[in-house]
């Protein structure tokens, strides 16, 4: 049976996040129906990442499997004829023998990205948290810096984690030339909305909220109630996925 993978970008504003939900549309759903519409076959993907409500992704990877033959370039071709503009598959090929979006993950890539100042533009709204504070950048590195390497990270998980255990690679920021903030974060792995929660605990840290020199007793504490809040989804984009160099890197 030919297995194939993708890449996916979309604009997750009219979404319940990746995973099927009878809460309303999300993106599994969408690009399965997809399939079927010119396969007439049912097939469920699997996704690098669960992302959220309204969270965005630039490359997100996924994998499925279809009975019929079709060549990567058709196959792509007609499923972007038929998914909604708001999703596309930027890249598609056949996968590697037993692969796994998931699983066979070594990091993925995440950027958050505010909008700062008095007024927003309304073409960032949906796409930028609107955060109306300076912020100190070099207090924000402080923090940042404690972050990067192996810790428990339960005080920055919404949920409880059976291995709270995650490596930080990288963590970098900027101001942006449209008056927007960019925190990019590298990872082995992410717990439930560990990323909009450390985007938002460095966003305090940023505007006084919190000490540059909290992160370490954060860590020990493993109470999320002490860490910052979780940014707004909409702000979040799933930028790329890394995998071992045998499974190739897919990236936007």
């Amino acid at each position: 049976m030919p297995s194939f993978k993708a890449v996916l970008a979309y604009d997750g504003t009219s979404y319940f996040g990746w995973q099927k939900t009878r809460s309303g549309r999300s993106i599994q759903e969408t690009v399965s129906q997809s399939i079927f519409q010119i396969s007439g076959e049912t097939a469920i993907p699997e996704a690098a990442s669960r992302t959220d409500r309204g969270v965005h992704a630039e490359g997100q990877s996924i994998q499925f499997s279809l009975m019929a033959s079709y060549t990567p370039s058709k196959l792509q071709r007609s499923l972007n004829a038929v998914l909604p503009s708001d999703i596309r598959i930027v890249n598609l090929e056949t996968a590697p023998d037993r692969f796994h979006p998931t699983l066979d993950a070594i990091a993925k890539e995440y950027h958050y990205r505010l909008s700062l100042g008095i007024a927003q533009n309304p073409f960032h709204r949906l796409y930028s948290w609107h955060f109306r504070y300076p912020l100190d950048l070099s207090k924000m590195e402080i923090a940042a810096a404690s972050l990067l390497g192996t810790h428990d990270f339960t005080a920055f998980a919404n949920e409880p984690e059976k291995d709270p255990q995650c490596t930080v690679h990288e963590i970098q920021m900027q101001f942006l030339d449209d008056g927007r903030f960019q925190i990019k974060m590298t990872g082995n792995r992410f717990l439930y909305k560990m990323a909009r929660t450390l985007a938002g605990t460095l966003v305090y840290v940023g505007c006084g909220k919190l000490p540059p020199d909290c992160i370490p007793a954060l860590l020990a504490s493993r109470n999320r109630k002490a860490a910052g809040i979780t940014a707004p989804a909409h702000g979040l984009y799933l930028h790329q996925v890394f995998y071992h160099p045998e499974m190739k890197k897919t990236k936007s």
